[in-house]
Order: structure tokens, then C-alpha cells, then sequence
């Protein structure tokens, strides 16, 4: 029996297409299993792909799509690397045990088969990576004020009002913390 790539699996027949003869009883309805010692496998992972979290309008949640992929790509990242991903967009039949959807039938749900990945370039991706003499005078303008701490907390979530105290502790953890590169790569 042949499997898709992706997220489909394999169909298996409901019957077998032997013809009984005279005396012979019929083939049951499901009569296949599998065999996994005489099964062939490809190494497969299923990861969600995010927006960059700049991207997102003020107030809303990053939206998010399933990628699936296989072989030489599994393994490839690690959560929280930026990149851009070429594939197939294919549907897939979502399992009908989910609570959101009782009662529905034949619920479909979206995801890319992944092809290729590309590392996108950190420095790229989060603005110019050194800064001109004018900027740098600015930051030790910024820097030398009387209310920099203040000014750095009105500065964080203005759209939303109050929290003062949050404010200042997500400032406090911004800027008092280290850089962490973990064996495996992840980056905190």
C-alpha cells in the first residue's frame, strides 16, 4: 500500500479484491493489517510555523500554520529560529475527536509540505545590526537622562492602560538579563 507524504497516511482498502470460489467464504470487511517488520519508514515531524511576533497588529495574537516535514529536513531547527519555508499547502482530514467540532463530519485542515528551508539571516531580520555615530549619540543622550526608567516604562504596551508595576518589571527583565546559548542551540 502506497503512503502520501505529509500528514495524509496511507488508505488502507476496506477489502481485498479475491474472489471467493465455490465453498469459499468471503473476505471479512477490513481484512488488512499492518506488518512493521516489513514496513518501510521516513523520518517525519510536524512543526507550527508563527509570525514574527513585529508583524502582529497591536492587541492581537500571531497566527499560526502547520508544516510538515521529512527526511533530510527533520531536525533541521530549533524553536524560535526565523525562516522562510517553501512547500506545498495540502489539506488533511482533521481527527473528529476534537471537542470544537462535534457532530461535524468531513472538517479539513490546512498545512504545508514542506520542500525547502532557509535560515533567514538574524541580522537582517532584527534591523540594522550596527548603528551610525548619530544613533549612538543618541543612546548616550537617552542613556544620560534624569528619567530614563520611566521613560523606558511608558514606552512598553501603551496601547494598554495602567499595570504600572508589570510595566516596570517586564522593563527591569529586559534589560537586566544575559544572553543564554544552550548546547543543543536554543538561544534564552
Amino acid at each position: 500500500v502506497p503512503c502520501r507524504p505529509g500528514l495524509g497516511g496511507a488508505i488502507v482498502p476496506r477489502s481485498c479484491d479475491h474472489v471467493p470460489q465455490p465453498g469459499e467464504e468471503p473476505c471479512p470487511l477490513d481484512p488488512w493489517m499492518v506488518v512493521p517488520d516489513r514496513s518501510q519508514y521516513v523520518d517525519q515531524q510536524t512543526l507550527k510555523l508563527q509570525e514574527n511576533p513585529e508583524d502582529v497588529p497591536t492587541g492581537e495574537l500571531p497566527r499560526n500554520m502547520l508544516l510538515s516535514v521529512d527526511r533530510h529536513l527533520v531536525q533541521l531547527i530549533v524553536p524560535g529560529t526565523r525562516l522562510t519555508v517553501m512547500g506545498i499547502y495540502s489539506i488533511f482530514q482533521a481527527s473528529s475527536s476534537s471537542n470544537s467540532h462535534k457532530g461535524a463530519v468531513a472538517i479539513r485542515q490546512p498545512y504545508i509540505r514542506v520542500v525547502g528551508l532557509e535560515d533567514t539571516n538574524e541580522a537582517s531580520s532584527r534591523g540594522p545590526a550596527n548603528f551610525t555615530p548619530d544613533e549612538e549619540e543618541e543612546f548616550k543622550k537617552f542613556a544620560a537622562s534624569q528619567d530614563v526608567y520611566s521613560n523606558i516604562c511608558t514606552k512598553i504596551a501603551p496601547s494598554i492602560f495602567g499595570h504600572e508595576d508589570v510595566k516596570k518589571a517586564v522593563a527591569c527583565l529586559l534589560f537586566g538579563g544575559s544572553r543564554k546559548s544552550l548546547p543543543d542551540g536554543v538561544k534564552l
